[in-house]
């Protein structure tokens, strides 16, 4: 038998969910900060929301209150509670994803089937929201909420007490569907807005700040009543470390958007207002300030520092700011950026590949976020490869950091000769990328078989504690001819494989053991090989190369100073077409969903 609940009711609508100026970001903030406020005001008024049950409307949601809550309550305590936490909510979301809501009350006997909660009370509460007098009301309104009260509610609850002030609401018609009746409105929640902002800053003429005028997009983001001073402090200030600082604040989901017109800091800061909070509440914008004042320190970084207290304060953020001012690590004494530039062919297109890259912009943080995809021809893959690097240098130009180019590349293209690409093509002298990059290859079939990856990091650790080059093996050594080489490999004393030629683009199935495919099953970070070159060339060279301390955790960089060394005794092109894969299994990106590109 099917049992019958007699419930509360609260159905919730966002108001211009779908409208076209919201993008799919706006929308995925509005429905996370639709439940980010509902959980607040019900914890305010000592609802537990977890224990409710609620049927997610994708612009809405359907609540159903546990027994024994008071319906006085949320008559009275719900209402402004919401309207609070939406003001909250809304100083730290751009204006596309700032929220108003419908707010419908009924009560009733409802029965869950299996599937959702059905009864004549639900559906009341769901016309009652979609009544056109209530929507027409709250449009021409700059109130946060529109609360509806079906009859009954009103009866039995609102109109029996006088403190919950009966006599605000209106009587409306409500014909929807085939619902004929009336409903109780009352627009709450005076919206409300800090003193606005000029596009210019001016100056009064006994050389103070000028009062604000309106019209400027960082009145819709930050709260204060007067920002004035803050921005007479970041104007013409400079900010250290441009693209890190604006990179830590966007976080590593966002991709870092371009910098050119970031002159000072208060540029930077007009440009991280078109950025929602995230999960912690915590407006990019506020994240940027509270790292500036650490970077630029004395009197002004005092003075941002005072002027971020008392935004946390307003807004309650003083407990996320410390998390987030823990979990950031300082920068490293020594930091290096990425670009991982992947190739990988098109299917049942030959001559064509997906290029997609990921371009750290923050030395500590990892991975960065998908930078861009695009379908490109083979041949002409060092030209946009080269577009690529040359828009990270834009963005890294206020850096002193070095850098690695790593190409995350699939067997079919391993031996792509990216060693002899140039960069800065459009200039008519262009520059191998080996003088000014640390340059490696890294597996795409490692990166994607997790499987693998347990002993790739045994592999690894056991390289950075003991990097010296004797734990390299030479493939083609008399004392191991007698084994395969992937029982050679599973000795745990190696941690990099020489080739004795470059691996062919597909594995021999019918002449044994594989030399790539059990180095990289087996775990090796480092392979090596040249494309003219054997095993017993390249010792000597690599025994130069890795003769000082650091070892093979050294590689990159010494491979990259041996290119330029005009007292290398080796001949050039033993050096310049050495092919170095170092796989770095703490730096990895999650493959776990097709790239879909543009075509080019």
């Amino acid at each position: 038998m099917t049992q019958v609940f007699e419930c509360t009711i609260v159905v919730v609508d966002v108001v211009g969910f779908t409208a076209p100026e919201r993008h799919l970001s706006d929308r995925l903030a509005v429905h996370q900060g639709m439940y980010e406020v509902l959980k607040t005001a019900f914890v305010e008024c000592d609802i537990d929301f977890d224990s409710c049950a609620k049927e997610d409307r994708g612009d809405g949601v359907l609540i159903l209150l546990p027994s024994g809550t008071t319906r006085s309550t949320v008559a009275d305590r719900l209402p402004e509670r919401i309207v609070v936490a939406l003001r909250r909510y809304n100083w730290t979301r751009t204006r596309r994803a700032q929220i108003r809501l419908r707010v419908s009350l009924n009560s009733g006997d409802v029965v869950y089937d299996g599937h959702g909660w059905v009864g004549e009370a639900v559906d009341t509460a769901f016309r009652i929201l979609d009544a056109e007098v209530a929507k027409a009301a709250f449009a021409r309104s700059d109130r946060l909420i529109a609360l509806i009260s079906s009859e009954r509610f009103f009866a039995d609850v609102i109109a029996q007490d006088p403190g919950l002030l009966p006599e605000t609401y209106n009587v409306i018609p409500v014909k929807v569907k085939s619902f004929t009746g009336s409903a109780y409105l009352r627009l709450q929640g005076a919206s409300s807005s800090p003193d606005p902002i000029p596009p210019e800053p001016s100056r009064n003429d006994d050389g103070g700040p000028a009062t604000l005028e309106a019209g400027h997009p960082v009145h819709d983001l930050i709260a204060g009543r007067d920002l004035t001073l803050l921005r007479h402090r970041l104007t013409r200030l400079p900010v250290p470390r441009l693209a890190v600082l604006m990179s830590r604040a966007l976080g590593p989901a966002i991709p870092l958007p371009p910098l050119d017109d970031v002159t000072d800091a208060w540029s930077a800061l007009e440009l991280l207002t078109d950025f929602n909070a995230g999960p912690d509440g915590i407006p990019p914008a506020v994240t940027f300030l509270r790292l500036l004042a650490e970077e630029v320190g004395g009197e002004s970084g005092d003075a941002i520092k005072a002027w971020i207290g008392e935004q946390a304060r307003q807004l309650r953020l003083g407990p996320a700011l410390e998390v987030q001012r823990r979990a950031l690590p300082p920068l490293p004494v020594r930091p290096q950026l990425h670009l991982m530039i992947m190739l990988e062919p098109v299917a049942d297109h030959p001559g064509r590949c997906t290029l997609a890259f990921w371009r750290q912009d923050d030395p500590e943080v990892w991975p960065p976020a998908l930078g861009g995809v695009r379908e490109i021809a083979i041949d002409e893959a060092e030209y946009r490869v080269d577009e690529v690097i040359v828009a990270a240098e834009r963005v890294w130009s206020g850096q002193s950091v070095s850098a690695s180019v790593e190409f995350l590349l699939p067997r079919t293209l391993i031996n792509l000769p990216v060693r002899r690409w140039r960069k800065e093509h459009a200039s008519g002298d262009p520059q191998p990328l080996r003088y000014g990059y640390r340059l490696g290859i890294r597996s795409l079939e490692r990166m994607r078989a997790e499987h693998w990856h347990r002993n790739w990091l045994l592999r690894w650790d056991s390289m950075l504690e003991d990097p010296s080059a004797d734990r390299l093996h030479y493939s083609g050594r008399a004392e191991s001819a007698r084994q395969p080489v992937d029982a050679v490999l599973s000795d745990e004393r190696w941690v990099g494989l020489v080739m004795a030629c470059p691996p062919p683009p597909r594995p021999d199935r019918g002449a044994g053991p594989d030399d790539l495919t059990s180095a990289l099953r087996g775990g090796l970070p480092v392979i090596l090989w040249h494309p003219d070159a054997g095993p017993e060339d390249l010792r000597e060279l690599l025994g130069w190369m890795l003769s000082e301390d650091g070892g093979l955790r050294e590689l990159l960089e010494r491979h990259k100073l041996a290119n330029s060394r005009a007292d290398r005794p080796f001949a050039n092109s033993l050096i310049d077409d050495l092919v170095v894969m170092y796989d770095d299994p703490k730096r990895l990106i999650v493959l776990d969903r097709p790239l879909i590109p543009t075509r080019q």
